[in-house]
This record gives structure tokens, C-alpha cells and sequence, in this order.
């Protein structure tokens, strides 16, 4: 029935960041904490699952003296998620 499914992107973190980095484009690590809920050990290792499969990419800048990094999607990773979502979709329409 969840043939098709990406494995990578279909756990509820993941998505929830995925989701997150369409809908605003690129965001910061704090902001993604904040949205989600999450922990920086907990954000940092899906992250780390999501950039090792290049799904994101990220950048690391200053505000000041405070240094901050910013995630956003590849194209790959938009690619990614559009199939993921159609997937999710047709699976809906047939129930």
C-alpha cells in the first residue's frame, strides 16, 4: 500500500523539516528547532541524513559575530519531495 514511498523522506521529522524548507525557502537552524519542536542533537542528525542524501544543501554565515546556518532544498530534494507527494497523494485518492 506505501509502495513508492521515499524511505528517507517519509519519517515525521524529516518531513516536517522538508515541508518547512518549501514553504519558506531557505531557513535557519534555530527557526527549524523552534518550528518543530526539537532538540539540537535530534534537528542536527536529521539534517545530517538529509544532507548525506542530498536532499539539502546548507550555508554558514554571520549575523554579527554570531555565526548561524541556513538549510534549504536541493533540486534534487524538491525533486524528491514533489515525487513523495504525488506518491502520498494517489495512495490518498484510493482509499
Amino acid at each position: 500500500m506505501i509502495e513508492g514511498l521515499d524511505p528517507v523522506i517519509h519519517n515525521r521529522v524529516r518531513l516536517g523539516i522538508l515541508v518547512i524548507l518549501l514553504k519558506r525557502g531557505k531557513t535557519d537552524f534555530s527557526t527549524l528547532k523552534e518550528e518543530l519542536g526539537l532538540t539540537d542533537g535530534n534537528l542536527a542528525s536529521h539534517l545530517r541524513v538529509l544532507e548525506r542524501e542530498g536532499i539539502v544543501r546548507y550555508e554558514k554565515t554571520f549575523k554579527g559575530r554570531k555565526p548561524v546556518t541556513y538549510y534549504d532544498l536541493t533540486e534534487e530534494g524538491r525533486r524528491r519531495l514533489t515525487d513523495y507527494l504525488a506518491t502520498l497523494k494517489r495512495i490518498l485518492e484510493g482509499l
